[in-house]
Order: C-alpha cells, then sequence, then structure tokens
C-alpha cells in the first residue's frame, strides 16, 4: 500500500481526531499535550492518508534522552484506526499503517516506538497482533497492558439492567431506594467537594495514583469535558466519581465513597447514573476504567459484574536498528530501578 504520513498542526487536531470512533481521552488535544508536558516530552500530530484521504492518525508523545536527541516514543490508546461509519480495518491496512508509523519513527527519527490501543470495544486484539507483527513490531516487556469493562450506550436501559450480575442488579436497586439525590457539574464547580471525599477515601486506603484528580481538574481545552457527579442525602455528601468524554467514549476517571456512601450502595447509584448521563449525551461507550484483579480484586469484581464487553489493549514496541536501542533500555531499566527506591 502506498501509504503517506503527514505531520499536522495541533489547531487541527480534534478535527482529524473527531473522524474516529476509537478516540479516546489520551488522544485528545487536551489530554495528550498536558501529559506530555508533565514529562518534558514533545507531542506530534499526524494524519497517514492512501490517496489523500486519511485511514488512521496519532498523537505521538516523543520524550528524548538529553544529549542523544533520541528516545521513546509513545502512542496511548492509539493509533486510531476506525473511522466513523467506515469499515473496520483489516490485518494488511493495520499492518501497513504501523509499518509507516515504525519507518518515520525508528528508522528515521531513531525512537523506541510503542503503541497501545484504545479501550473501547471496536478493537480485534488478536487481529492487531498479527498486524503488529508483519508491520516490524514485537510485544512490549514490562509495559502494562490496558484492560477494562465497557458498556455498550447503543442499548436500551431495559437491556443493559437485564444484563448485569444479579447480586449487582439487587445493590443498585437498594441504592436506588436509599433516598440519594445526584449533583452533576463541571470541575469548577464540584471539584473541592468530590477531592474531600477522595482525600477521605485515600486515607483509609492509602493510595495515590500516578495521575491525580488535580492534574485532570487542572486541564482546559474543547475536546475533553470531564464531569462530576456526586450522590447526597440530606444535604451530605457520600459518594463522588468523575467521567471525561472524548469523541463517542465516556471513561470513568476517578471515584471515592465514603463510609456511608458503601453502607447505601452510593458507588452503584452513581454507576449507573453515570452511564445514563452519557447516553442522554448520545454517546457510544462507557469505559469502566480499567480493571486489575490482583491490585484491586473488588473494584475489579464490581466492574466486571456489570457484565459489559470485556477489552484487552496489549502493548507493542519497534526498536530502531544499531546500539541507540540498548543505550535507551539501559536507561530506561535504571530509572525504573531508582523509582523502586
Amino acid at each position: 500500500m502506498m501509504l503517506t504520513l503527514r505531520p499536522i498542526p495541533e489547531v487541527d487536531w480534534p478535527e482529524v481526531a473527531g473522524r474516529f470512533a476509537d478516540l479516546t481521552f489520551e488522544h485528545s488535544l487536551t489530554y495528550a499535550s498536558a501529559a506530555a508536558a508533565r514529562i518534558g516530552a514533545r507531542v506530534a500530530y499526524l494524519v497517514i492518508e492512501d490517496a489523500g484521504n486519511p485511514v488512521a492518525a496519532a498523537a505521538v508523545r516523543i520524550k528524548t534522552v538529553p544529549g542523544l536527541g533520541r528516545g521513546i516514543a509513545w502512542i496511548a490508546s492509539g493509533p486510531l484506526l476506525h473511522l466513523i461509519n467506515g469499515p473496520a480495518p483489516g490485518e494488511e491496512l493495520i499492518a501497513a499503517i504501523l509499518d509507516k508509523l515504525r519507518e518515520e519513527f525508528c528508522d528515521r527519527q531513531g525512537h523506541v516506538l510503542r503503541v497501545r490501543l484504545a479501550g473501547v470495544a471496536c478493537q480485534d486484539r488478536r487481529l492487531f497482533a498479527k498486524a503488529a507483527v508483519a508491520g516490524g513490531f514485537a510485544p512490549a516487556e514490562g509495559i502494562a497492558s490496558y484492560a477494562s469493562t465497557v458498556i455498550d450506550l447503543t442499548q436500551d436501559s431495559d437491556t443493559l439492567f437485564s444484563n448485569l450480575n444479579g447480586k449487582w442488579r439487587t445493590d443498585l436497586r437498594y441504592a436506588l431506594k436509599s433516598g440519594l439525590s445526584l449533583e452533576v457539574g463541571e470541575p469548577d464547580e464540584l471539584s473541592d467537594r468530590f477531592l474531600a471525599l477522595y482525600e477521605e477515601v485515600q486515607g483509609t486506603k492509602g493510595f495515590r495514583p500516578d495521575i491525580t484528580p488535580e492534574f485532570h481538574f487542572a486541564l482546559d481545552g474543547p475536546d475533553f469535558p470531564r464531569e462530576i457527579l456526586i450522590a447526597t442525602k440530606q444535604g451530605a455528601d457520600l459518594a463522588g466519581i468523575v467521567i471525561g468524554v472524548a469523541g463517542q467514549t465516556a471513561t470513568y476517571l476517578f471515584g471515592a465513597t465514603a463510609m456511608e456512601g458503601r453502607r447505601l450502595k452510593a458507588g452503584y447509584f452513581l454507576t449507573w447514573e453515570g452511564i445514563a448521563h452519557a447516553q442522554s449525551g448520545g454517546l457510544h461507550w462507557y469505559d469502566l476504567g480499567g480493571v486489575d484483579h490482583e491490585a484491586n480484586p473488588d473494584v475489579a469484581r464490581f466492574k466486571t459484574r456489570m457484565n459489559g464487553q470485556p477489552v484487552l489493549s496489549e502493548p507493542f514496541e519497534a526498536r530502531p536498528a544499531g546500539s541507540v536501542s540498548q543505550i535507551i533500555k539501559g536507561l530506561e531499566a535504571l530509572r525504573a530501578r531508582l523509582r523502586r527506591r
């Protein structure tokens, strides 16, 4: 295939990315630019075309080693491959797209290139793995996969309810009869109230995510709106969740439930209301925000019992020829050891 790769200015990125059904928040201009700046990286925005027609697009975060000018090019939740209302790309086309990306970032620029597809249910994991190998990639060792469950919002509410695990339905019924009220607002309206709940849960469970709610609340851009949903009863905040939207997908980003909220099953109430809220906005997917059965089995069980579509996005990488690849690999291993101390 005679594909061409064309860099585009960041101002054009939201319109280009918005043509793809597999766009999620990590590939929004708002998030990608802030996530890159956070680690001292830059973002290259590009489109891959066949006879002038777009077939893929990618926001590539590039972090170079000082003095070397080369480093790691990271495509998180991409490349975007599924055009809205277009046919799903086949193995040959995906392999050609990945080969084009490898030629640009490995062969021409000398970076290690890593890709991990979006966590939405329009990907064939096995087909992509075969295409990645054909395009010159291999599984990326030591890089986390993204496992999640997504809810298809094109189903009606009765179908969604009947699909739930029986125990989940029972807990939801209890929550809906508990006299909870819902408040919905943007971060500048409700972030302080959510953070109060979040800090309470942190104090109990003793965790601290790498990307915090405060990072998300500080973002400013039209292509990644975020909303906070808070469950209250008699004027008290009992639970809150944060949802981000990009393209056709809403993603659960953070949640926190106080002790009394857990007793009243407020997490079930908010999850159900979050899905209904996304559905009313005409979205296609609701991503439950990752599932980790080992690190957080209780939350993983809560999400998988919703019986959505399981997704697993595995990372692949391509390396440039020569010694630079080994230098980058060694520096990355050293950095990982220092962080564990």
